[in-house]
């Protein structure tokens, strides 16, 4: 006898975190991706700085939780592995479609809408974008470069994306100068519209780089 393995889509309930109420006064949604390990809340307190009556912060958490440390049953959640990569994509993009489309539901048409990906977020966020999900007004990449491999449609849809901005730590581990250098390349070979921050610091989201964006 054989083993045979079959996709299967079962209904699962998430979360996401949020800074700011919808309302008719919000004039921009910023939707925030974390990065691998993170969990929601966690990751919207780095983002705290940012609130305004008329912002309203979105903080999806990613599909898949798992133990970071069993020993001290520290829990974080990732937005895909290499297993079944593609059904996993498939279901992030629609889980952010619907949610996110469901709060712009809530707040004036003419919002600003600025995505930001950290570490695994960034391509998460791109090939959301990619994938024609919302059509932002600012992609933020920090720490990390869009995905490695998108199609020429994703790209099409990414080079419409009025700026996209590269964050990046000197001293960041993740997001070396090479990589950095490469991902550079990439947006400019697709004709995207882009600009690069450099900071002194290293893999996380530093406070007054992060207002300074906001400004």
């Amino acid at each position: 006898m054989k083993i045979e393995t079959f996709p299967f889509v079962a209904p699962k309930t998430t979360r996401f975190s949020r800074i700011g109420v919808p309302s008719d006064q919000i004039k921009e949604v910023v939707v925030a991706l974390h990065g691998y390990g993170q969990l929601a809340p966690v990751f919207a307190k780095s983002l705290l700085p940012l609130a305004t009556e008329e912002r309203l912060i979105v903080c999806p958490e990613a599909l898949s939780r798992f133990y970071t440390s069993h020993r001290h049953r520290v829990v974080g959640a990732t937005w895909m592995t290499y297993e079944e990569r593609e059904f996993e994509i498939m279901d992030y993009v629609l889980y952010l479609d619907d949610l996110i489309q469901g709060i712009l539901e809530d707040v004036p048409a003419d919002v600003v809408i600025t995505v930001l990906g950290f570490s695994q977020g960034c391509p998460t966020a791109s090939r959301w974008i990619g994938n024609d999900g919302v059509a932002p007004d600012r992609i933020i990449l920090w720490g990390a470069d869009p995905a490695h491999d998108h199609s020429d449609d994703e790209w099409n849809v990414l080079a419409d994306v009025p700026e996209i901005v590269l964050v990046a730590g000197s001293n960041d581990k993740i997001m070396t100068e090479d990589r950095l250098i490469k991902a550079e390349e990439a947006l400019r070979d697709h004709q995207c519209s882009f600009r690069t921050l450099r900071y002194e610091g290293g893999h996380d989201i530093d406070k007054d780089v992060l207002t300074s964006l906001f400004e």
